[in-house]
């Protein structure tokens, strides 16, 4: 028979998070309750126990040697509670789909491939909900919980959410075979950020991979020029580019054809390569909560 006085596990989970955030306030936050909840639950079982627990202090907040023992005591009931909560989920998902969100050149591109291997280890493409949007949205999406599992594009990982790298991708600068760039052995990045663009709406990955490889050259934000035009899609993008709207900055993939078909020519920089990661993105834990998003992540990295 179980104790009457055994500690509950969220409070044994508030006396984890302390000693890891070294604050009461951020566990809170953490956690989701008020300061002032997880004061008093923390102040009940050191009344419990008999003990003070925690050491309160202005800048930071320290188990005292009780504390830590405590805490040592509890790892791994914590561990097997987590684990526990993990495989309830899973029990409880009688639809065993998986939400995506996926940004536009990984939809395009990597995503159809990544769904064939999901397919061919067992599982049902049908499983697989996916949306279309930009980087920033996917990273909203799946801290909102609105997703399993988002895709996307960038030159650093989202803070506040685990991140798995999947594949390297290359952006390159377009134009029309009629621009005046084509005559050139290469351009400045200072030219190209002075120059407006047609491009892609703001919160996208290629925009943000093109501003963070401008920076490296002393380029500020503010001294980019506005685009020229926005467009929601790649392809949008491509034929303002052809038709001598405005260059462009693209991933490589979707420009291939339009190189191929000599409707565009891809422009130097000097000394500027433009470089993005892709990757996966979910709200937390080594591995994604439902079985089918680890699934979907396990194949498109053995595809990748």
């Amino acid at each position: 028979m179980l104790s009457d006085d055994l500690p509950d596990l969220r409070t044994l989970d508030l006396l984890a998070t302390i000693a890891r955030t070294r604050s009461i306030s951020l566990a809170a936050d953490e956690l989701a309750i008020s300061q002032q909840a997880a004061s008093m639950r923390l102040r009940r079982l050191e009344q419990r126990l008999g003990s003070q627990l925690v050491v309160r202090g202005s800048r930071a907040s320290e188990l005292t040697p009780a504390g830590r023992r405590l805490l040592d005591l509890a790892g791994p009931l914590l561990q097997a509670a987590q684990s526990l909560d993990r495989s309830l989920t899973d029990f409880a998902a009688t639809d065993r789909s998986v939400r995506v969100a996926s940004s536009m050149t990984i939809a395009e591109y990597f995503l159809p491939r990544w769904i064939s291997t999901f397919v061919r280890q067992g599982h049902d493409a049908r499983d697989v909900r996916a949306i279309t949007t930009n980087t920033r949205d996917v990273i909203r999406l799946v801290s909102e919980g609105a997703v399993d599992l988002g895709f996307v594009e960038g030159d650093e990982p989202p803070r506040g959410l685990s991140y798995r790298f999947l594949a390297n991708d290359e952006l390159g600068v377009y134009v029309s075979p009629r621009h005046p760039w084509v005559r050139r052995a290469s351009i400045r990045a200072w030219t190209l950020a002075q120059t407006p663009l047609a491009t892609r709406e703001a919160g996208s990955g290629c925009r943000a991979v093109m501003r963070s490889a401008l920076r490296s050259h002393g380029v500020t934000d503010e001294a980019i020029a506005a685009p020229a035009v926005e467009l929601s899609n790649n392809t949008a993008v491509l034929e303002s580019a052809a038709a001598d709207v405005a260059p462009a900055v693209i991933s490589t993939l979707p420009a291939k054809r339009y190189v191929d078909e000599r409707r565009l020519v891809r422009v130097a920089v000097e000394g500027t390569e433009f470089r993005r990661q892709l990757g996966a993105v979910w709200k937390q834990g080594t591995e994604p909560a439902i079985t089918a998003a680890r699934a979907l992540l396990a194949a498109a990295a053995r595809a990748a």
